[in-house]
């Protein structure tokens, strides 16, 4: 055989692509045909499989090497195994630690990669939520990725994306938690009332155009109680400790990019006019008196709606107020 250049890592990728088209399994033989490789090398690579947590079986009657379960792992491969997108996840690149994973897709975007692109970590060291706070991103149990968007839109279009992607969230959770999913405008996702999830937009605009935008996605799924900071353990929750269960983190992933996607294509054509009707039913602060902090200023009222753009719609009593930024709170004895 010639000498190739491929590394073992990349043999063990292009292996696992192949066997996991085949349920029944292929045979070395096969596969070492196929690969242009001998079937010593291709046990190695099996080997490695098996390190990354991927489990595979061989029936030595039939010859056979079958690939039995994949990790749930963050990892490109795994995203982009049967995700069912024409933009959003073509190109996917997955980390075992990063700091933030919106840094670096902004990055990637100012290198002028692609829209679509997704960023995904299992940990993330120095994530970032709104107003500046952190985001506990411990290992293996939540979901922390980032989506690169080009969008032919104003900047001052670019709003209403952060309720978009909470209403292609709270579509994906609702499917396993019916009737607990809410969106607390503008950004953040409700179970039961606790936090599960936050929404971080990041924009960059060239000569009055937007360059590129990235949104920064945090999902609380496999955390148990002790998981979570003193500091947030009474708000935050994850969707393991309502459903009682672990949730496969990547299916619960590709879900939410299939649906961000539809709701991405509809929002370029009509903003948030068609999803209004959704978010107005997912809103927890609908009906609701709140206090809206907007800078230095706080507006107290009712909120009676959600507008087009993704604002927020207060009737403080004296007059009717839209608020397109703030921090929402609500008052509870009002």
């Amino acid at each position: 055989m010639k000498a190739h250049k491929e590394t073992p890592v990349s043999l063990a990728d292009r292996l696992l692509e192949i066997i996991r088209t085949r349920s029944k399994g292929l045979t070395l033989t096969y596969l070492s045909r196929k690969l242009k490789r001998n079937p010593e090398e291709l046990v190695s690579c099996i080997k490695q499989l098996k390190e990354w947590g991927y489990r595979t079986d061989y029936d030595r009657s039939s010859g056979k090497v079958i690939l039995v379960s994949a990790p749930d792992i963050l990892s490109s491969t795994e995203i982009m195994n049967g995700l069912k997108t024409r933009i959003i996840g073509r190109q996917v690149h997955g980390y075992r630690k990063v700091k933030s994973t919106n840094d670096l897709a902004s990055r990637l975007a100012t290198d002028g990669i692609g829209e679509g692109c997704v960023v995904a970590a299992e940990e993330q060291t120095a994530g970032r939520g709104r107003l500046g706070r952190n985001w506990h991103s411990p290992v293996g149990v939540g979901i922390y990725t980032s989506i690169i968007l080009r969008p032919k839109l104003r900047p001052e279009q670019a709003p209403g994306l952060s309720l978009m992607t909470a209403l292609a969230l709270a579509i994906t959770v609702d499917k396993l938690l019916p009737g607990k999913v809410q969106i607390k405008w503008p950004n953040d996702l409700l179970i039961c009332g606790k936090k599960a999830a936050g929404i971080l937009t990041e924009l960059s605009v060239d000569r009055g155009r937007i360059d590129y935008l990235v949104v920064g996605v945090g999902i609380n799924v496999n955390q148990t109680g002790g998981m979570f900071p003193e500091e947030i353990k009474k708000t935050a929750t994850s969707l393991r400790r309502t459903l009682r269960k672990k949730v496969n983190r990547v299916l619960l992933l590709q879900e939410f990019l299939q649906n961000f996607e539809r709701e991405y294509l509809q929002y370029q054509k009509y903003q948030l006019k068609k999803s209004l009707k959704k978010l107005r039913q997912y809103s927890s602060l609908l009906g609701q008196e709140v206090a809206v902090t907007s800078g230095r200023e706080q507006i107290r009222g009712r909120a009676v709606d959600i507008d087009s753009s993704g604002a927020l719609v207060v009737d403080t009593g004296s007059e009717i107020l839209i608020i397109s930024a703030g921090e929402v709170t609500l008052r509870v004895n009002a």
